[in-house]
């Protein structure tokens, strides 16, 4: 997945921990953390994306507003970043540090991230304990089922898709005489 957008995994890796450090410090749901179509790390909200500015210690913001008056208070809110681009209704921005948790708390809205789930304890713990009764535990997903048929088990008759194994009767066709 390196090929075409870092030079190496290390520079990867360091990518995805500068990621990493914002998403903790904007206190967001883990799962924004995703790669972009280009294969990036990017955090992605509903109004905007996060990229690494590529130095290794800043971040580059790009938000989308519903006008442009939306797009000027948005710059007012987020004055504590540098503004790069200015379009009309979107533009973009620079974060030279981590911010302070009441930046994050703009960050979040601005952006549309979601807040971290922080469970307590006992709720976690009780959690894990009904996944783990249910089955869901982490490791036996991938049990095998051992009433599913296998490729051998049904000589091979498949969808063309790859779905369930599907049993084609075969029909004899007379011949007619010509």
């Amino acid at each position: 997945m390196t090929g075409l957008t870092y030079r190496n995994r290390q520079e990867e890796r360091e990518d995805r921990r500068q990621q990493e450090r914002l998403l903790i410090a904007l206190d967001a749901a883990p799962s924004q953390l995703r790669r972009d179509e280009c294969g990036w790390w990017i955090i992605g909200g509903r109004h905007g994306v996060i990229n690494t500015w590529g130095d290794g210690k800043t971040w580059g913001f790009f938000v989308r507003c519903r006008s442009k008056q939306h797009w000027t208070f948005t710059k007012r809110r987020l004055a504590f970043m540098t503004v790069t681009q200015d379009g009309d209704d979107e533009g973009c921005l620079r974060l030279v540090q981590l911010p302070s948790p009441q930046e994050a708390a703009v960050i979040r809205d601005v952006m549309g991230l979601r807040k971290r789930v922080a469970y307590a304890p006992d709720t976690l713990e009780r959690k894990r304990a009904s996944m783990a009764k249910a089955g869901l535990a982490r490791g036996s997903a991938g049990a095998r089922m051992s009433d599913a048929p296998t490729r051998p088990e049904v000589n091979g008759n498949f969808q063309a898709e790859g779905g369930f194994a599907v049993e084609v009767p075969e029909v004899e066709v007379e011949e007619e005489p010509v």
